[in-house]
């Protein structure tokens, strides 16, 4: 018996990820971080990937909204745009995670002018057509912008049309449709409301409402206690976004710059117990890739200094 715990412990030094190692380091996710489309090169994915990176989160896709939510580039144009990115993406060996849609006052999915309300998911299901060649797994919607007061109730039945007629498109793609929980900590900001699923119970209220294969992405950033989110969820927690915070204001903290007030092993340990599959998906500040490979590692080394 001896001989084989030194057999496992030695695998465990030199194998990364051997099975006897992972039950006592607790779990190992693939790394990830939200970057802007406009910055995908081909040289730089090169790097991330040489760092340690394994998946991207594609941001920035506002760029490519006019005003008057037409798309910049013709639609043909912005295919052959997404081909070519793809092109880049499989010479790298990185993949793409998610995709993060674009939102604004104007491309809020919860919007009570139906009209504005229908062309904002035309605008969506257009740049999807091209997105879907860069073979995401999951596709993230913000539920809305800051809403007007008093009409939090139609935004929500507005928000429950949207996201239905999403799933619908999504899924048929074969892909996971996420909502993201929104930052909360009180309902109003100067005169206006904060968005829609700004606490648990408003996020539990709303995905009561939306079709159960609909995931959540639960951002750190925008609540206190994100593990508690993480619990009421469970396997209906999609995909993250990783940063520190104190649930009070847009951080976006490097987890490990101490600036947060997030419980990182209480984090870890919500996301074992929930069974967790998705990437550990970076969206905060920082200088290099490298940075956020290495916070994530040392934050896996103390959770699992704990598990000892």
């Amino acid at each position: 018996m001896k001989q084989l715990i030194f057999i496992a412990i030695l695998c465990c030094l030199l194998i990364p990820g051997y099975t006897y190692c992972q039950k006592q380091r607790g779990p190992d996710y693939a790394v990830g971080y939200s970057l802007d489309i406009r910055k995908i090169a081909l040289e730089k994915l090169k790097a991330d990937k040489a760092a340690g990176m394994d998946y991207i989160e594609i941001a920035g896709l506002g760029s490519f909204v006019n005003a008057d939510l037409s798309l910049k580039i013709p639609q043909d144009e912005w295919l052959l745009k997404c081909d070519s990115l793809a092109t880049v993406l499989k010479k790298t060996g990185l993949r793409v995670w998610s995709v993060h849609m674009p939102f604004s006052a104007k491309i809020d999915i919860s919007t009570l002018d139906e009209q504005q309300r229908q062309q904002v998911i035309r605008m969506h299901l257009q740049l999807l057509e091209g997105l879907y060649r860069l073979h995401p797994q999951v596709i993230l919607f913000h539920p809305s912008y800051y809403l007007e007061p008093n009409k939090r109730a139609a935004r929500k039945d507005q928000l429950v049309r949207s996201v239905k007629e999403l799933y619908s498109a999504v899924s048929k793609a074969g892909r996971k449709l996420v909502i993201e929980n929104m930052l909360g900590p009180s309902l109003t900001v100067g005169e206006r409301e904060r968005p829609l699923l700004r606490t648990v119970e408003e996020c539990q209220e709303l995905f009561a409402r939306f079709p159960h294969q609909v995931g959540i992405a639960v951002d750190m950033n925008h609540i206190a206690h994100p593990e508690q989110l993480l619990l009421a969820f469970g396997s209906r927690v999609k995909t993250l976004h990783v940063a520190d915070g104190d649930g009070t204001k847009e951080s976006h903290y490097l987890p490990c710059n101490g600036k947060g007030q997030n419980d990182w092993n209480k984090i870890f340990a919500t996301l074992e117990k929930i069974k967790y599959k998705g990437v550990f998906m970076f969206e905060c500040h920082y200088e290099t890739t490298t940075q956020l490979v290495e916070c994530y590692r040392q934050l896996q080394q103390i959770y699992s200094s704990t598990k000892q």
